[in-house]
């Protein structure tokens, strides 16, 4: 294949990529729209409604940072979003902080956690 072909066939694929998640955000929008409406009867288990938000929130956190980005921010997009995860896990290890005092319970996982916050601390005292 030729260059122009092969360029050609990049982005006519990045079109269709385009295309597939501007549909899939579209769609997501009107399913959130009418969750809403349903949310407001109230019953629902309140750690499945904290899940939600926080994945809802992550979404919309990522999806600003790739406003920003294509409204020209210069750090790369990979950046933005590392930040973003960043700032996320932030807010849910505290909230997890949280809601382990109140509870007093061991819960399953923790050894898996406790690993992979171990990990991470080396990683970033070897950044800083």
């Amino acid at each position: 294949m030729t260059n122009a072909v092969t360029e050609a066939a990049i982005k006519e694929a990045d079109q269709a990529f385009s295309r597939q998640v501007t549909n899939q955000v579209a769609r997501l929008t009107g399913e959130l729209n009418r969750l809403e409406q349903l949310l407001t009867a109230g019953m629902v288990d309140r750690r499945v409604l904290a899940n939600f938000r926080y994945a809802v929130d992550r979404a919309r956190q990522t999806g600003w940072q790739i406003e920003k980005w294509l409204d020209g921010d210069s750090r790369e997009l990979s950046t933005l979003i590392t930040e973003e995860r960043v700032g996320c896990i932030a807010r849910m290890c505290n909230h997890l902080a949280s809601e382990l005092e109140i509870e007093g319970t061991n819960v399953g996982g923790a050894d898996a956690l406790r690993t992979a916050l171990l990990r991470l601390d080396t990683v970033l005292n070897r950044r800083t």
